[in-house]
C-alpha cells in the first residue's frame, strides 16, 4: 500500500473513511468533508459526512479554526462589545429568516437524516434515511432570536440606550458647530443666510434617513 493511495502524504486533510469492496482496507483519499457543509474537515458525504453528529463535529472544527485564524484580542469598552454583540446578532437572526424562508413547508420537518456508503454487497451505493424533525435551518434561527433577546436586555440593562442617545447629542452639537464656522467663513449674502435654517436641516434630515 502506497502512501498516496492511503490518502497520505498530501498537504490538504482527507476524509479518512474506511473503504469497503475492492479498496477495503484503504482509506477514503476525498477531501475531508467532501459534498458537506463542512468542507476542509471530517468525513465526505460518502463516509458519514452528512450524519447529524459528523455535521456537528465539522462545523464545530470549521469554528475552531476560524477563532484561531481570526480571534485575535483587541482592546475594547465593554459596553461597545456589548453594543457589538447586539448589532452582529442581529445581523445573524436576519440571515437565518431568509434560509428559513427559503425552505419547503415539507423540508421544515422532514428530510435527511443520515447516508451510509455502502462499497459492497447486493446493492452497492447510498443508503438514505429520511425522518422527521425540524430543520437545522429553523433550529440555528430560534437559537439567535433567543440569543438577541438576551443580549438586548443585557445592553437595555447596561444603559446603552442611554449613552446612544448621549453620543448622538454629542455629535449633533460638534456638527453644528462645524456648519456655523463653515458658514461664518462663506461670508453669506444677507439673502443667503435667511435660507440657511431651511437648506441645512434639509439636508441634514437627507444624511439622517441615509444611515
Amino acid at each position: 500500500m502506497t502512501a498516496a493511495e492511503n490518502g497520505a502524504g498530501h498537504d490538504k486533510p482527507k476524509c479518512g473513511g474506511k473503504r469497503r469492496g475492492e479498496g477495503a482496507g484503504l482509506t477514503c483519499t476525498r477531501p475531508a468533508g467532501w459534498g458537506t457543509d463542512h468542507p476542509g474537515t471530517g468525513r465526505c458525504k460518502l463516509h458519514g459526512g452528512s450524519t447529524r453528529t459528523h455535521v456537528t463535529a465539522g462545523r464545530k472544527a470549521l469554528a475552531e479554526k476560524a477563532v484561531a485564524a481570526f480571534g485575535l484580542p483587541r482592546e475594547i469598552d465593554p459596553r461597545d462589545a456589548l453594543l457589538e454583540e447586539v448589532y452582529r446578532t442581529a445581523g445573524a437572526v436576519d440571515w437565518l429568516h431568509q434560509q428559513v424562508q427559503a425552505l419547503q413547508a415539507a423540508e421544515v420537518v422532514w428530510g435527511v437524516t443520515e447516508e451510509v456508503t455502502k462499497d459492497a454487497g447486493e446493492f452497492p451505493g447510498v443508503d438514505t434515511t429520511r425522518s422527521a424533525e425540524v430543520n437545522v435551518w429553523v433550529r440555528l434561527y430560534a437559537q439567535e432570536r433567543a440569543h438577541l433577546v438576551r443580549v438586548a436586555k443585557e445592553a437595555i440593562g447596561a444603559g446603552l440606550e442611554e449613552r446612544r442617545v448621549k453620543l448622538a447629542e454629542q455629535q449633533g452639537a460638534m456638527l453644528a458647530g462645524v456648519i456655523k464656522a463653515i458658514l461664518g467663513d462663506l461670508e453669506l449674502t444677507p439673502e443667503q443666510q435667511a435660507r440657511v435654517p431651511t437648506v441645512v436641516p434639509r439636508h441634514l434630515r437627507v444624511v439622517a434617513g441615509a444611515g
